[in-house]
This record gives C-alpha cells, structure tokens and sequence, in this order.
C-alpha cells in the first residue's frame, strides 16, 4: 500500500474538497510518485489525512476511477492504473459530459438558464426522434437553457427526451440552477449509464447571437450527444452550441 507522502489541502481554495483531492492525487500520478499497480491508502486513511470527512474522498476516488486513473479492485483495495496521456491510442476511460461538475472543477461557478419546455412533434426534431429510437408520431420533450459560467454565456443547450418517460415535467418545470441530472435520477427513475458524443465546428445563429452575446457567424463547437441505460435504450439527446473558450479533455491510457 502507497505510504501518505502527498500534500494536504492548501488553505483558503474555494474549490469543492472533492475536486482538490482529485487534483492532488491525480497529481501523484502524473508526476510518478505513485505508481501503476501501487494501491492507495484506505478512504478512512486518506480522509484522515486531507482531513475531511468520507464523502468528499469517496467522490474523488469515484470521479477518478470513471477516467480509468485508479480501479478499485473487490476486497483487494484501490489501485493505480497506467494513466500517462497518449495521443493515438484508443479511448479507454472517459466520463459522461456533465457541464456543473466540469465547470466547478475548473475553478469556474457554473449557473443555468431554462429558456423553455415543451411538447413537440417528431418533425420539429428528427434528428433527435431518430436517435431516441421514437415509435411513429411518439412525442417529445425539449428543453432548452443557456448555461453560463462566472455569469458568462457559453453554451446554448437543447436536449430531447421521450415524452413517455417524463411525465408531468412542463408542469413542474425546472428552476434555472436545478440540476437536470438529478430531476432524471431522483424522479424519474432515469440514470445514464453510457454516451456517445460527437464534436464539430458551425457559425453562429442570429439566435445564437443573442444569447451567448457574440457576433453572428461567429465559430462555435457543435457537440451533439446521445445518453443511454445501461440496457442501451436512449433516453436523452442533446445538442451543445458552445462558446470555444473552454477546451475537452479526453483520458487516454495503455490498452
């Protein structure tokens, strides 16, 4: 087992305990202080040392294991996988996209706008009723926000759900800073399991204008991304227009 030899949590970051303990360890791993196949220490031993309570350790640990930099092994512990970044490899490890964590982890506040929610047809949205796998003339839900960081646009968000599995979601509604994932979890019943996200490049809409304060035909990131259940079904679709002022980050690692 790995000795604790790591920095403790610097004083006065305002960032989640979570994202500091991933960032420190993570650390460990790149600069090779720990090793592939080195276990770590105990989640009681590493929240004694960051001296934080379980849950911020078991949050990091968990968000670190999704990009495939440790695995936890049954009744053996957590240990370091091979993490060093290569170009030309194939994606092994990657995390489902989610806009608050990604934002917060870089040290930006993230917020939301809902623009609208409503009931459409499927020819409003082929696309999506395609990639939801829809039964003919089967309705959707669309759902439209603005997310911002540090109160600045960066992304003009639709995402396209099958009315059937949300049921009652316009009358309820969605608070602007709410957080969607959890709506689907927690009342729904719905948790992604696995995505497919593809990125080009397109020029901005006059609509796009107006809301991410840019100029017209300026360049964006189109990210379109297809969410599943872990029995495959598709359960939401959603197209990103961002704002190119924030990059991606793809893990990559030996196979």
């Amino acid at each position: 087992m790995a000795d604790i030899q790591m920095h403790k949590l610097p004083p006065g970051d305002s960032n989640p305990l979570y994202a500091q303990i991933m960032r420190i360890l993570e650390g460990e791993v790149r600069t090779g202080r720990l090793k592939p196949g080195d276990q770590l220490p105990t989640q009681e031993a590493l929240a004694t040392h960051f001296e934080v309570s379980l849950a911020p350790v078991k949050q990091a640990l968990r968000e670190l294991e999704e990009r495939g930099i440790i695995a936890t092994r049954q009744g053996r512990g957590t240990y370091v996988m091979d993490a060093t970044p290569l170009s030309k490899e194939i994606i092994d490890a990657n995390r489902i996209p989610n806009f608050t964590r990604d934002m917060l982890e870089l040290g930006r506040k993230p917020s939301s706008k809902v623009l609208s929610i409503d009931t459409i047809a499927q020819r409003d949205a082929p696309e999506g009723a395609t990639e939801l796998k829809l039964a003919k003339r089967e309705p959707l839900i669309r759902i439209e926000r603005l997310r911002l960081a540090d109160g600045k646009p960066l992304c003009l968000q639709t995402g396209y759900f099958p009315e059937r599995q949300m049921s009652g979601i316009i009358e309820r509604g969605l608070g602007n800073d709410e957080s969607l994932t959890e709506v689907l979890q927690s009342e729904y019943g719905i948790t992604i399991a696995i995505s497919r996200q593809t990125i080009s490049a397109t020029a901005a809409t006059a609509q796009d204008a107006d809301h991410l304060d840019i100029e017209k035909g300026a360049p964006l990131l189109l990210v379109a991304r297809t969410s599943y259940l872990s029995t495959s079904v598709p359960v939401e679709f959603v197209i990103d227009r961002r704002v190119p002022s924030f990059s991606f980050m793809v893990w990559l690692r030996h196979q």
